[in-house]
């Protein structure tokens, strides 16, 4: 009896079996149809590198091909920059680049403009200690008023105080947002300094 019964059953799995290979041939030709379809696009959109606002509009999914239109905007129209940084932002709200780019279009006429002073913070908030990011960030929070936001003094101090401490190399970088800050932030920079009993580089 347990024979038979074990008859009953490999028939009715290999019965069964049958019917799911058939079913299941369509389904992985739409899948392996889908995924040539999405490796084609992604390839597409890296071939046009070389033109970013049309890369990010075909890859329009990928935060880094809307960053990469924002830098190359950056100089002759930051409100497009502004506007590509933006659309980086909502794919990819944790990357401290997009928002130091949010920060450097919105910023360049007018540091007194919320949205500039908030995206700066974020890219300090979300990659404080990104390398790439160390040299070209300070530079321009040496140029905002620090005097009314309480917030960027204390990024300006813990800034320097990376420098002197563990990135040394970067010091030159000290030098450059010395020489275009303001009183106050130069101020500031004087003071970490003589607290780590060191000299402003020229």
């Amino acid at each position: 009896m347990a024979k038979t019964m074990a008859n009953t059953m490999a028939d009715a799995i290999g019965r069964n079996a049958r019917h799911l290979s058939r079913a299941f041939v369509p389904a992985a030709a739409a899948i392996g149809a889908a995924t040539l379809a999405l490796s084609a696009w992604w390839l597409a959109a890296d071939a046009l590198r070389g033109k970013p606002a049309i890369a990010a509009e075909v890859g329009l999914v990928r935060g880094e091909l809307w960053l990469r239109n924002g830098w190359s905007e950056l100089q002759t129209s930051p409100e497009a920059a502004e506007a590509a940084f933006t659309r980086a932002l909502r794919l990819s709200p944790m990357d401290a680049g997009a928002w130091f780019g949010l920060a450097s279009a919105t910023g360049r006429f007018d540091w007194l403009n919320p949205t500039a002073s908030k995206a700066l913070k974020m890219s300090y908030y979300t990659g404080f200690n990104r390398s790439d990011l160390i040299a070209p960030r300070l530079i321009l929070l040496a140029q905002v008023d620090t005097t009314r936001d309480v917030e960027l003094i204390d990024l300006l101090q813990r800034q320097i105080r990376l420098i002197l401490t563990r990135a040394p190399e970067l010091k030159g970088a000290i030098g450059q947002a010395y020489r275009v800050a303001g009183d106050a932030n130069r101020r500031i920079i004087e003071a970490e300094f003589k607290d780590a009993n060191q000299s402003i580089p020229e």
